[in-house]
């Protein structure tokens, strides 16, 4: 699953909200001349790299607010292996520097970074929850392919699975609510609420963050998706939206007023949504007649468009498909999309009766209100 987040602040002046801040990371590793250091972030986008001269390397560039990069050396200065060693480090601004004692950037200590050392001390605290997820993934790696038939025993692997998810989950709330004043809370907050988090859950959290937290770049999305949450609750109205459909033309969901419509937010590089697709043709195959309509919202983007439309076709999707190939989508925006597969039921008048309906919860529902 994806991860969308958006959020709003009040009485913050623009220039403070689109401030930059300028890194420096200074490196010295136990390594000789010949080798390479790379620098690299997916969001927002960051791709450099550097000769290492007498051990020492330096990367200089700026960003909004914290971001988790990946610091890689390749020993033979070639580009990205499977033998380069890495590590992660906080980008923020100022002087951060990575030492490491010998020749091996996994044993650097990183400072000058206050969202690094937040960091460090979070996954420190993870350290016995994740050691133990550890052993169940490497156990479920193992398994054979017709051992994962066996219910029994992959009822017991997800019962071990969900009670090491409680203690990171117990983890993440105590982080949240110690460090106020942490940008690191953002990111535990997040875990902790889960990808399709409950507004009454992680509101009173996130209104107990600091003011400088919440100004951040992610404290404005993440207070973005809260709105979209409390204004998409069961038994609120569907807010409105429009989008183009497969062949260009715009549909609204409100065209579809009169009658029950599952709004279905999917993409085509979405596994889990491609993995309910048939489930979501069967409902819709059984109640299209007694008065379903189904209006799927891709979040994929202008440069997927080929993947979102070939997807439709593999699936067999009948019902109408809109997006507006934008990052983020805006429906899903308006909806405090952040994670998919989800869904909407809007009833007839507009108002939202149901939510995130998978599997036989989404056919007993239909068969509850199209008797």
């Amino acid at each position: 699953m994806k991860q969308i987040m958006l959020f709003m602040m009040l009485f913050v002046p623009v220039t403070l909200i689109a401030q930059s801040k300028t890194y420096i990371l200074k490196g010295k590793v136990g390594l000789n001349t010949g080798t390479k250091a790379y620098l690299h972030c997916p969001l927002p986008f960051i791709s450099k790299s550097v000769d290492i001269k007498d051990g020492q390397f330096e990367f200089t560039g700026t960003v909004e607010e914290p971001v988790l990069a990946t610091l890689t050396i390749n020993r033979k200065g070639v580009g990205f292996s499977s033998q380069s060693e890495r590590v992660s480090v906080y980008l923020e601004g100022g002087i951060i520097q990575v030492i490491s004692p010998d020749d091996a950037i996994s044993n650097a200590k990183i400072m000058g970074s206050k969202a690094q050392a937040d960091y460090e001390k979070l996954q420190n605290a993870l350290k016995p929850a994740n050691q133990k997820m550890a052993v169940v993934d490497e156990e479920y790696n193992l398994i054979p392919v017709d051992k994962r038939k066996d219910k029994v025993f992959m009822a017991d692997l997800d019962r071990r699975n969900d009670a090491i998810k409680a203690e990171q989950k117990v983890v993440y709330l105590a982080f949240t609510k110690a460090n106020p004043n942490s940008f690191i809370s953002l990111y535990s907050l997040a875990k902790y609420g889960g990808p399709i988090p409950e507004y009454s859950v992680v509101a009173p959290l996130f209104a107990k963050l600091s003011p400088a937290v919440k100004v951040t770049k992610s404290g404005r999305e993440y207070a973005g998706q809260l709105a979209g949450m409390k204004a998409t609750a069961i038994g609120q109205m569907a807010p409105d939206f429009t989008q183009k459909d497969t062949e260009g033309n715009p549909v609204k969901l409100s065209d579809y007023k009169g009658k029950y419509v599952l709004v279905d937010f999917w993409a085509s590089w979405c596994g889990p949504c491609r993995a309910e697709n048939p489930n979501v043709l069967k409902a819709y195959n059984a109640y299209h007649a007694k008065g379903l309509e189904i209006l799927g919202v891709s979040i994929d983007i202008e440069m997927m468009k080929k993947n979102w439309l070939e997807a439709v076709k593999t699936d067999k999707l009948p019902w109408k498909q809109v997006s507006d190939l934008k990052h983020p989508n805006e429906a899903a925006t308006l909806y405090g999309i952040n994670a998919i597969p989800q869904n909407v039921l809007v009833d007839p008048s507009g108002r939202i009766v149901a939510k995130n309906l998978k599997d036989q919860e989404l056919h007993d529902k239909l068969a509850e209100i199209l008797k």
